[in-house]
């Protein structure tokens, strides 16, 4: 949620029409997060997720464009190195698509809203493909294609200029899609602080006072976190490396030790993998987390 709002911040500080201050200009969008977060049931979000894929394609062609108007078709000619430079930069990239492909807190949502629930695993696979295969054309063609203009340390939108209104509309678009995806996460992470509280589903201003509380909550800190890369770099290596590579292995290792408490003796092929996967997920979580916070404290000093 954090990393969201903080997503927002970085497209709304380089609008040229703000009110000056970041505190204000979060507000509004934060306000409609949480009042989208308070609905009882966000599946209507799914009507929204057409627009946000037009708009994330219009931000994109835009991009291009610009990158064609300033240096045409130069950066494709050249030998740029793409490869991290060192295990830093290894770091911050392995963060920034371990968060992309963090798909688990959406699963659910996206089930209860499907017409078809069994089909989940499906669309999973076909969503995570096609993700794929753009993340590839888009990253490393828009990176190639602004190569002899612009170095990039952060997102792809500090190539474009800030007093232009095709800019002005890119950075309005980020905004709305942003806004209208992060409900899906405010509402699992409010579930399950309202299942810890003991809160039931009748209790209708409870729950709302909980995920205003927690929009409230992440918007306050998003105003201290530093940039959006280096965030999402880290709670990539961190929150979502865990959940995607440390959770899993280490509850398979739980359930079969459960069910085969007698002939856990000798293990099998299965456990040694869940084993093996558990330990590759552990030191790569750690490794990764290190080398980003250390770089986000640096960008801050």
């Amino acid at each position: 949620i954090i990393a969201y709002e903080v997503a927002m911040i970085s497209f709304i500080d380089d609008m040229p029409i703000t009110t000056g201050s970041r505190k204000i200009d979060i507000i509004i969008p934060s306000v409609i997060v949480a009042l989208l977060s308070c609905s009882p049931d966000v599946s209507f979000l799914s009507k929204f997720s057409i627009i946000g894929l037009l708009a994330l394609a219009l931000s994109f062609i835009v991009i291009v464009w610009q990158g064609l108007v300033e240096n045409g078709l130069t950066g494709f000619q050249s030998t740029m190195n793409l490869w991290p430079r060192n295990l830093t930069d290894a770091s911050s990239w392995f963060g920034v698509v371990v968060f992309g492909y963090g798909i688990v807190p959406f699963i659910l949502n996206f089930h209860e809203s499907m017409k078809t629930p069994k089909h989940i695993g499906l669309a999973m696979k076909m969503g995570l493909i096609l993700v794929f295969f753009g993340y590839i054309i888009i990253s490393s063609g828009v990176r190639m294609l602004f190569s002899p203009s612009h170095s990039f340390d952060g997102d792809v939108l500090q190539a474009l200029p800030t007093n232009s209104w095709l800019a002005l509309i890119v950075r309005l678009l980020m905004t709305f899609v942003v806004a209208m995806t992060a409900p899906l996460i405010v509402v699992p992470c409010g579930e399950m602080v309202e299942g810890k509280l003991g809160i039931g589903v009748g209790e209708v201003r409870k729950r709302i006072a909980v995920r205003v509380l927690l929009c409230v909550s992440c918007t306050g800190l998003a105003e201290y976190a530093p940039g959006f890369v280096h965030i999402v770099s880290f709670i990539g290596c961190f929150c979502v490396s865990i959940v995607g590579f440390v959770l899993p292995p280490l509850f398979c290792i739980q359930l079969t030790y459960n069910t085969r408490k007698e002939s856990m003796a000798k293990m099998d092929f299965i456990s040694c993998c869940d084993v093996g996967a558990l330990a590759i997920g552990i030191i790569s979580t750690a490794l990764t987390s290190t080398m980003t916070f250390g770089e986000m404290r640096r960008s801050q000093q």
